[in-house]
Parts: C-alpha cells; sequence; structure tokens
C-alpha cells in the first residue's frame, strides 16, 4: 500500500465522489447550464452549495473511512494476523508507475 502525506494512495474518498450521483447530477447540470450566446446567466446558488456541501460530507467520511482502516490495520499488527495481499500490492505498484508516466506526458 503506497503511502501519501494524507494516508493509503489506494483510498476509497475519491471513489466515493465520483460514485455519488449528487456530484454527477452537478457535473451533467454545468455542462448544460452555460448559455448559449446572447442568453443570460442564471445561477441557483443554494443547489450548488447543497452539492458542495455534499462532496463536503463525502470528504470528511473519506478522512473516517481511513482512520477506520488504519486502526484495523494496527489491531492485526499487534494480533499477528496481519497478512499481505501480495497480489493488491503488485497492482498498486503498476497503477502507481503508470500514473507517474502518465503525469510526465
Amino acid at each position: 500500500m503506497k503511502l501519501t502525506p494524507r494516508g493509503p494512495a489506494d483510498t476509497d474518498v475519491s471513489q466515493l465522489v465520483q460514485n455519488d450521483k449528487a456530484v454527477k447530477s452537478a457535473r451533467r447540470e454545468a455542462d448544460t447550464k452555460f448559455p448559449q450566446s446572447g442568453e443570460s446567466t442564471k445561477i441557483d446558488i443554494y443547489e450548488q452549495a447543497r452539492r458542495l456541501q455534499r462532496v463536503a460530507e463525502l470528504a470528511r467520511t473519506g478522512d473516517q473511512l481511513r482512520v477506520d482502516k488504519v486502526r484495523q490495520i494496527k489491531e492485526q499488527i499487534e494480533a499477528d494476523r496481519f497478512e499481505v495481499d501480495s497480489k493488491e500490492v503488485a497492482k498498486s505498484i503498476v497503477r502507481s508507475e503508470v500514473a507517474g508516466l502518465l503525469e510526465k506526458k
């Protein structure tokens, strides 16, 4: 598992945000709400604030998930029950290397 300053790199936070229906609908609406030339722009700040609040809630949930996962791993290590899945480690290494190569381009 790759660790970053914010915790494990393979956390599910980004997946939670990406899978969240409110976030997806906000993206779709933002894409369709831009006016064509000559049209006026209407912004629903209340609705956007609710969506941002949902994203912030997902981020907090992700932090709690990370804390719970670290606590669980610590308990397993202390009880000599922690096992490393070599396939998952290999996948993480490959993901990390591919991401690094893509960032360089």
